[in-house]
């Protein structure tokens, strides 16, 4: 039967020119000479013009088409291909899955952290100012001065004063300390947000004498309201003052981290202590950019206004200047040298995961050479196969990037739980778009990358020639030689990301080492802010003494006290002062210590080591002349080689009418600004001479120090009912917290150069287990001839080493000129500590030892008859 004429007519004018056209057509005349059904064939034939259009495809778009289809049929032979060999993909997948996971969650850190711009409105016109001293120290902005800065420059569209200052909100269920800032009234208008609801703080609300208005954020709004529209307009109780509602700023608006809420200048702004130009009360500016005004132009007009200033005010502004940065440098300054060093130690990981995949998939290029010789010998270009097997390392490296993902949001959420406390833009960290841009990204370039080696070497070989002789010789060779060289490569990389984690190893063994002048043990710290009018002098000290008894009587307390700043927490307070008998320094050069007030029984309390001297103690009162405990820094400085005792200073301004302090103690160093920071000079004064109204509870116990908190919030609860205690940790957890930073990266690096050692250990098992079988004929010969076991043993060790031993030696390059870049990240250590250096070789040359000996051993065991006849 002849097929329709118009149909066969219809089939040329839409189906693709050339070979690919005749071929469907020409099936479909077969398939119709077998069923001669004239409406079968008008069926398929309108099926093939719904398809390819009414009109003849063009050479181009033939072409593009067959491609595609070349592509899907090599996915799909990819996919039966890894499908037949499990235990390989398993492995190929696994590495990936780690490699890919652990790159993308890192990166994900360093985006959200690092890269993404701040969630504000034109956030690169965002500026952070501070005044600096003489030695280029960051300080906090003075009132004063910054009034003078908002009036005279023309840099900014506003310019705005800011500090954190957490709130205690009372007259509530249950007491609660807010996360809290203060702010000038443009400060809405310099970071470009306005409220949901109501209205933003505004210039009058920084009016002396101002009412409190607060603005609330929308997280704080549904939490404790229940996003009740009508708490505009309420009043709140905080520290002890009525603030009003005035306004609910939009979901999502978060500034450097999050808060609860922003409260007006106004009640403050006629302080005594804020209206001294000289004081520096924990302020810093925001401003926002004029249109077209650089961060550098800006940073110049603020330092020509602070000298302005010092020429104007000597006594207060002498070398103060002003540094200006953009905002999100200055958030990110503390975290960016570690997340850059993680972001690098990725790059080594990938790397890695790239070779030892690389020499997988040599591997199994050579196991299937025979098939791609008959591919070459039925006419398979070498660019044809190539491209097939990018194809399939393209895809199974997409499977793994696949896995990968999920291995990330595991780690991820792993990562934020060590991150240190403090750590900005945290809760913006997730697995996002750009995250699986990046993963998908990555695991493209990883199966490109790892995928060209093994294609290049596969795709070489000669269809005919390889047929007739079975076992490519020069295939092997070479692949062998490659898998070598990327042995080399991988042991290299594994070197570097080994000496990262034993120096951040070390780090911590430092850190942990370092003597803390105190005992942490068994110490519990809780603090709470006696805050608002009521709270007057006599008060506040009848609170003191009341809480220090009824929490000395507690069953299980040793010891308890009450200090302004813990030690490791940091110092809350710093002061110029001038010391009796020695010359007074020029204004720019007075020196500054922290002064901390304490109660009775501290140093007993923390167990800091008495020198020479007394401590505080309870006659030390405000009837009674001033006196102070110094520390070994202090002493130094102040008094080389003098007996400290009975020598005397005066905190503040020579020309202020302080009275002169008494030192009566020395005390031994203790850390204070953290575990690795030089220990500062340390003033320690009596809490009943300096009333402070923020303090922290110290407790010493014979048990667990966790037992007695809830029986110390009992006390406190009992003797007002309005005040949270807040900040309750033990003290060797301020010190974990201390060095968190050092953990976390410690954490990533020793996780990653494990991977990277294990990979290497395994990759040169199998280059050490190929070569040995690809050379079974060579070693029964050499036995046959008289070589025994032990001769075998060694040469097949020793060939292994010699890949071990370059590696290494690439790598010790590579890491002593690559340490430095940590360099900020360690702590008592040299980035070439010679001590690490030499574990990591010892380590790697044991593994190597282990990884060539198991299949050298079996060599060794090789019967020579047998293997003459494999061959």
């Amino acid at each position: 039967m002849i097929a329709p004429r118009l149909a066969n007519r219809l089939l040329r004018r839409v189906l693709p020119e050339g070979t690919r056209g005749e071929t469907i057509r020409g099936d479909l005349l077969e398939e119709f000479h077998a069923r001669p059904s004239r409406w079968w064939f008008w069926r398929q034939t309108l099926s093939l013009v719904v398809r390819y259009g009414m009109r003849r495809e063009s050479p181009a778009a033939a072409r593009s088409d067959s491609m595609f289809e070349t592509i899907w049929n090599d996915v799909r032979y990819a996919a039966r291909s890894y499908a037949k060999t499990p235990t390989f993909t398993l492995a190929v997948l696994t590495t990936l899955a780690l490699g890919i996971g652990a790159s993308t969650a890192i990166f994900s850190m360093v985006n959200a952290i690092l890269l993404q711009p701040l969630p504000l409105n034109e956030p690169d016109r965002l500026v952070y100012a501070n005044e600096v001293n003489a030695k280029l120290v960051r300080i906090s902005t003075s009132w004063l001065n910054y009034r003078d800065w908002r009036q005279r420059a023309r840099s900014f569209e506003h310019l705005a004063l800011t500090r954190d200052e957490p709130e205690a909100l009372s007259a509530v269920e249950r007491p609660q300390r807010l996360r809290g800032r203060r702010v000038t009234g443009n400060f809405f208008q310099a970071v470009g947000v306005r409220p949901a609801l109501g209205r933003a703080l505004a210039d009058d609300d920084d009016r002396p004498g101002a009412p409190l208005m607060a603005v609330i954020t929308d997280g704080f709004w549904r939490a404790q309201f229940g996003a009740d529209p009508s708490v505009v307009g309420r009043t709140l109780i905080l520290n002890e003052r009525p603030a009003t509602v005035v306004g609910i700023l939009p979901r999502g608006f978060e500034y450097l981290r999050p808060y609860d809420l922003f409260v007006s200048m106004g009640p403050i702004a006629d302080s005594p202590g804020l209206n001294q130009r000289g004081n520096h009360n924990g302020f810093y500016a925001v401003g926002r950019l004029r249109s077209g005004v650089s961060v550098e132009s800006a940073d110049r007009e603020l330092r020509d206004i602070a000298a302005q200033l010092e020429r104007e005010h000597p006594d207060t502004n002498t070398n103060i200047s002003v540094r200006a940065e953009p905002l999100a440098d200055r958030l990110v300054a503390d975290v960016r040298p570690t997340l850059f060093a993680l972001l690098g130690a990725v790059g080594f990981l990938l790397s890695d995961l790239c070779v030892n995949v690389a020499n997988l998939l040599i591997a199994r290029g050579a196991a299937r050479q025979h098939e791609l010789a008959v591919r070459a010998a039925l006419g398979g270009g070498r660019r044809r196969l190539v491209s097939q097997l990018l194809v399939e390392s393209t895809f199974v490296s997409l499977l793994g990037g696949g896995l990968g993902v999920a291995v990330a949001s595991w780690l991820l959420r792993a990562l934020i739980a060590v991150a240190p406390e403090g750590t900005p833009r945290l809760t913006s960290v997730a697995i996002d778009s750009t995250a699986l841009v990046f993963a998908l990204v990555a695991s493209t370039i990883c199966g490109l990358v790892f995928g060209a080696f093994p294609a290049l070497l596969a795709s070489g070989v000669q269809g005919q020639h390889a047929l007739i002789r079975g076992r490519a010789s020069g295939f092997a060779a070479g692949s062998h030689r490659l898998r070598r060289g990327l042995m080399v490569a991988e042991t290299a990389l594994a070197l570097i990301l080994l000496a990262g984690a034993g120096l951040m190893i070390r780090t911590l063994q430092q850190l942990a080492g370092v003597e803390t002048g105190f005992r942490p043990d068994h110490l519990m710290t809780a603090q709470f802010a006696l805050s608002g009018p009521r709270w007057t002098t006599e008060r506040q000290r009848a609170f003191r003494d009341e809480l220090l008894t009824k929490a000395r009587a507690v069953p299980g307390v040793a010891r308890a006290a009450l200090t302004f700043a813990l030690p490791i927490d940091g110092s809350q307070w710093n002061s110029i002062f001038i010391v009796s008998g020695k010359p007074i320094p020029d204004r720019a050069h007075l020196p500054s210590s922290a002064f901390t007030p304490v109660s009775d029984g501290y140093f007993e309390a923390v167990g800091m080591r008495l020198i020479r001297g007394r401590t505080i103690d309870a006659r030390d009162d405000a009837t009674t002349p001033r006196v102070a405990v110094v520390n070994e820094s202090f002493a130094r400085e102040m008094w080389p080689g003098e007996d400290p005792i009975g020598k005397r200073l005066k905190q503040g301004w020579p020309e202020d009418d302080n009275a002169w302090i008494e030192v009566v103690g020395l005390i031994a160093d203790v850390k204070f600004n953290g575990i690795s920071a030089e220990t500062p000079m340390q003033v320690y004064l009596p809490l009943n001479q300096v009333a402070m109204r923020e303090m922290a509870v110290v407790v010493r116990t014979a048990a667990d120090p966790a037992t007695v908190m809830p029986t110390l919030e009992t006390i406190v609860h009992d003797l007002d009912k309005d005040l949270p205690l807040f900040a309750r940790r033990t003290m060797d957890q301020i010190i974990e917290s201390s060095m968190a930073q050092s953990r976390l990266s410690m954490t990533v690096f020793v996780v990653f150069a494990l991977v990277a050692l294990t990979l290497a250990a395994v990759g040169l098992y199998g280059v050490v287990a190929h070569g040995v079988t690809e050379r079974t004929h060579e070693i029964g010969v050499r036995m046959a001839l008289g070589a025994d076991p032990v001769d075998v043993l060694r040469l097949i060790v020793g060939q292994g080493l010699v890949t071990v031993v370059a590696g290494l030696a690439v790598g010790i390059a590579g890491a002593l000129a690559l340490s430095r870049t940590i360099e900020s990240l360690l702590f008592g250590v040299k980035p070439t500590d010679p001590t690490t250096f030499a574990a990591v070789i010892v380590l790697l040359l044991g593994v190597g030892l282990a990884a060539c000996g198991v299949p050298a051993w079996r060599a060794s065991r090789v019967d020579p008859t047998a293997a003459l006849r494999a061959e």
